[in-house]
């Protein structure tokens, strides 16, 4: 077997100890008190808490006080839209299981907002998220094209 030289032996070193360099930099400045700015993600709305599939964080949210039918900032890079409402977060993110909580801890539809989400969903091409959603379907509400 060849033996490593010096060089190679350093080179092959210098990822490990970079890595070890870095963490013991955050470390010591949390130590001092002071927050890396990747850990302050601030408050999560409840629709981010919808997108990213948090139910814990939803039913706790909504526990406290938050409402479920109201619009709320998202955060850039969470979904592709700026503000939305937890049941359109959720489906926008494709996550039916989601829905379901909300609609359980009091998120309500309307005809049109039903429509509105019915064809996001369609959008979306995830099964479940259209069958969780027309579930929700109001009485009086028709099923009319969406549009392309």
């Amino acid at each position: 077997m060849p033996r490593l030289t010096a060089v190679a032996a350093a080179c092959a070193a210098a990822p490990a100890i970079a890595l070890s360099a870095w963490c013991a930099a955050t470390a010591g400045a949390v130590l001092f008190g002071r927050t890396p700015e990747f850990w302050r993600g601030g408050e999560l709305t409840l629709s981010e808490a919808a997108a990213l599939r948090d139910q814990g964080e939803v039913a706790r949210q909504i526990e406290a006080g938050a409402d479920p039918n109201r619009e709320y900032a998202l955060r850039p890079g969470v979904l592709a839209i700026d503000r939305a409402i937890p049941l359109e977060a959720a489906v926008a993110a494709r996550r039916a299981e989601i829905v379901n909580v909300l609609m359980q801890e009091g998120a309500t539809l309307n005809e049109s907002g039903w429509r509105r989400l019915h064809c996001a969903a369609v959008e979306t091409r995830a099964a479940d998220v259209v069958r969780a959603i027309d579930e929700l379907k109001p009485v009086d509400a028709s099923l009319l094209p969406c549009p392309e």
